[in-house]
């Protein structure tokens, strides 16, 4: 199924504000604590007119200083590049945390920059968000500052690989770029077929990935800075 039809099912069983037109574009904006959580694609060219896109997910926070964090989705090189980085100061314009920090579980496995390490470990020392992380290794989480004075934070969760039309399952987003034409030639049980797939895949799919934006929302604005 497309990325709107299994957003759309999501929608119907969870609810929130869905938004949609004839592109697969759909965006989905879900009430979280005092804040809204939005779901959609990120589209990212691939030259020649091609196009690749994420799956991300969004949620504003405030803080009383500008704060910023990458915590890169898990690969199997990444303890190397983290030796490499500490190695060669420099190499990113933010500091790579320290190797003595702890939670080996998630910090050997992943690249994880901030601008901010003592308020970092404090982020991490949630077993929340760890567990979370955990439960996404194929994501990544970012935290920027936002425009204006009063403390205003991005944090978003994305995709480390493109979704849909890829080999395999995709991520595990039960997604595909089947037509229009290719959709309404299909029986009713073979819809129903593909319905009951995302609801078995996208669906846990898709809860895993908010829970991870919500842990760290959760996770960043539960000290004091």
């Amino acid at each position: 199924m497309s990325w709107s039809e299994c957003l759309y099912r999501y929608h119907l069983a969870h609810g929130g504000q869905f938004l949609a037109g004839e592109d697969d574009d759909g965006l989905l904006i879900l009430p979280w604590k005092d804040r809204p959580l939005a779901a959609d694609l990120s589209a990212a060219s691939a030259g020649r007119g091609g196009t690749f896109r994420y799956v991300r997910a969004r949620a504003p926070v405030t803080l009383a200083k500008p704060y910023r964090l990458t915590i890169g989705a898990e690969k199997a090189l990444s303890g190397g590049m983290n030796a490499l980085l500490r190695a060669v100061p420099g190499l990113t314009e933010l500091s790579l945390l320290p190797a003595d920090v702890g939670y080996p579980e998630v910090t050997k496995k992943r690249l994880i920059r901030t601008d901010n390490v003592p308020f970092t470990k404090l982020v991490l020392s949630s077993l929340d968000f760890r567990s979370a992380l955990l439960a996404c290794p194929e994501d990544k989480v970012e935290i920027r500052p936002g425009p204006g004075g009063e403390g205003l934070h991005l944090v978003s969760v994305t995709t480390a690989t493109a979704v849909g039309g890829l080999a395999g399952d995709g991520g595990g987003w039960c997604l595909d770029t089947v037509s229009d034409y290719e959709v309404s030639l299909r029986t009713e049980e073979e819809l129903a077929q593909i319905a009951r797939r995302a609801e078995e895949e996208f669906f846990p799919r898709m809860d895993r990935f908010l829970e991870l934006a919500r842990a760290a929302c959760a996770s960043v604005t539960q000290w004091a800075m």
